[in-house]
């Protein structure tokens, strides 16, 4: 009996054994499965993300990879540069304001502070180069147009002449959403003379400037029209630009189509040597000639008529008297008659 029960014992706990694997086995499957749907789900979100952002860096980084043209245009004899970029519409170019004031308060400087005028320099150009000029911009100014400098420009054009500016191209410093706080100027100077009202070509020129705005700039009221919004030049220089000029043409040699087709039909009715002309108030000679020119004369209503030309100056006759008189023929040639042979 008690190993009745002890074996009956033995086999209920191989049973709850079994039955306690069975049951451990179906969870770790299910576990296992559970556990690799989460991993599924991870990988296939972090794709998804992985996709979105590739998306979007193609998106932002295709309108870098436009081919954009420009256009640049250069001056063969100054050696300024002008580019321009081609879009559908020329005529709606945009411009910042600030590039449009930067670009005006930089022409309206450069015009002031480089021309000369002494009928206006007092009232235009002083006051506009104290306005926009620091304070070592305008110490030079003043130093060059100073009585003790004898190269300043009244010593130099005096009352009659001036120098005009032509300004070439401007090239700001700066921009893309930052400040303006420079520029490269190209400018050509040219000297009018008031008398013949004639300009005449200087030089050309490079001026290298720094600038700023200052909103605090004190100044006078005359001053501050000239300069409403502050524009202060800080640095300036220029220098020589060393690119080719124009060459200029000679006193008198213009060319025209008209005097050279005069000049070529005088050539044409020059008599060459040994031939008379027909239109001159006489006859003319043939100086190294011995035979007698033969000319046809044109009458009215009849044929040309033949007439001998004497062969030496001291036959000549005047005019109106000429006589067809028998002419000498060198030995040793035909005796021709009005073109006729004598053989």
């Amino acid at each position: 009996m008690l190993r009745k029960k002890v074996s009956e014992k033995d086999g209920s706990a191989q049973v709850g054994a079994a039955v306690q694997k069975a049951v451990n086995y179906e969870v770790s499957i299910a576990d296992l499965a559970r556990r690799s749907e989460k991993r599924a789900w991870i990988v296939a979100t972090l794709s998804m993300l992985v996709t979105v952002m590739t998306a979007g860096g193609y998106y932002y980084m295709l309108p870098l990879k436009e081919k954009v043209p420009y256009l640049v245009m250069a001056d063969a004899y100054s050696g300024t540069s002008t580019i321009a970029k081609l879009e559908p519409n020329f005529g709606g170019r945009a411009i910042s304001t600030s590039e449009a004031l930067a670009r005006s308060n930089i022409a309206r400087f450069i015009i002031a502070r480089e021309s000369f005028d002494l009928s206006i320099i007092g009232q235009r150009d002083w006051n506009t180069v104290s306005a926009m000029g620091s304070t070592n911009v305008v110490s030079e100014y003043r130093a060059l147009h100073s009585a003790n400098n004898p190269s300043r420009p009244l010593n130099t054009y005096g009352k009659l002449r001036a120098i005009r500016v032509n300004i070439l191209s401007i090239t700001l410093i700066g921009g893309n959403g930052k400040a303006y706080t420079g520029a490269t100027v190209r400018f050509q100077r040219t000297v009018y003379d008031k008398n013949s009202t004639v300009s005449t070509l200087l030089d050309n020129k490079i001026a290298t400037m720094g600038f700023v705005y200052q909103d605090n700039l004190e100044m006078s009221d005359s001053l501050r029209v000239e300069n409403p919004l502050g524009f202060r030049v800080t640095d300036y220089r220029v220098d020589n630009d060393y690119s080719a000029l124009p060459v200029a043409p000679a006193a008198g040699a213009v060319i025209n189509a008209q005097p050279q087709a005069a000049v070529q039909q005088q050539v044409m009715q020059q008599p060459m040597p040994g031939m008379a002309d027909p239109n001159a108030a006489g006859a003319a000679i043939a100086p190294q000639a011995g035979v007698p020119l033969q000319q046809g004369m044109q009458q009215q209503g009849g044929a040309p008529q033949q007439q001998a030309q004497p062969a030496f100056p001291d036959q000549m006759q005047p005019a109106g008297q000429l006589q067809a008189q028998p002419a000498m023929q060198p030995p040793g040639m035909p005796k021709n008659v009005n073109g006729a042979s004598g053989r």
